[in-house]
């Protein structure tokens, strides 16, 4: 999970970072910073890590260990720049003071820890864990939208919105009317509501859930493995 996780953040990232018009030696920085963001938790005890049901104390704060941990383990290795693994450091700060390690405030989280905090979130919440289910991409959007300006730093958060689809192309995804669909087209403005293409009638047919006033009531309610 851990792999694939850090993969899909540093994805996540780069796409903020492209948006946000950082250079190519940022980007290269950002990605290293966000695909080993969690490498601290090869310190962590995989039974800690892995635990069905709530943590206890001394557990969590053995967790809430692991960016401090990787931070140390980068810190020393010439070839990795120090955006690089301050983001390591601080991508659990928030905003507001309430993260850690240090609880930092605004700024004072490094630009690459504001920006892998949110893609970190994002990647989790829609992923099944043994301690939660995977929520639906459009509520984990939902999510980072009400953390803004309180978890997540406000300007991110509408480059963000703007590059990350919820559905990217290709998903297959049932409707609230119980079809199944395709996305086929994302819009910017709209991440959440894209244009599907029905799996469920043999003549190719196309539904905008953003434009098509027929399509006003219909939302997707879940995705399909296939």
């Amino acid at each position: 999970y851990t792999y694939y996780h850090s993969v899909n953040v540093a994805t996540i990232s780069i796409a903020i970072g492209v948006g946000l018009g950082l250079s190519p030696i940022e980007l290269r920085n950002l990605a290293v910073g966000a695909i080993l963001h969690d490498i601290g938790k090869l310190r962590i005890p995989a039974v800690t890590l892995q635990k069905e049901g709530p943590l206890t104390e001394e557990e969590m704060h053995e967790i809430r260990k692991h960016p401090a941990y990787g931070y140390r383990m980068i810190r020393d290795c010439n070839n990795i720049s120090t955006s690089s693994y301050m983001a390591i450091l601080q991508h659990h700060e928030r905003i507001n003071g309430e993260g850690y390690p240090h609880g930092k405030k605004g700024t004072d989280i490094s630009l690459f820890a504001r920006i892998i905090g949110i893609a970190d979130v994002y990647d989790a919440i829609i992923s099944l864990r043994p301690y939660h289910d995977a929520i639906l991409p459009s509520d984990a959007v939902e999510y980072i939208m009400g953390g803004s300006g309180i978890l997540f730093d406000p300007e991110i958060v509408k480059v963000f919105l703007r590059k990350v689809a919820a559905y990217p192309l290709s998903t297959c995804v049932t409707l609230s009317d119980g079809r199944p669909a395709i996305v086929v087209e994302n819009f910017e403005d709209c991440n959440t509501r894209p244009r599907v293409r029905l799996l469920s009638e043999e003549t190719p047919t196309y539904i905008n859930l953003r434009d098509d006033e027929s399509a006003l009531t219909l939302t997707i309610t879940g995705v399909l493995n296939i």
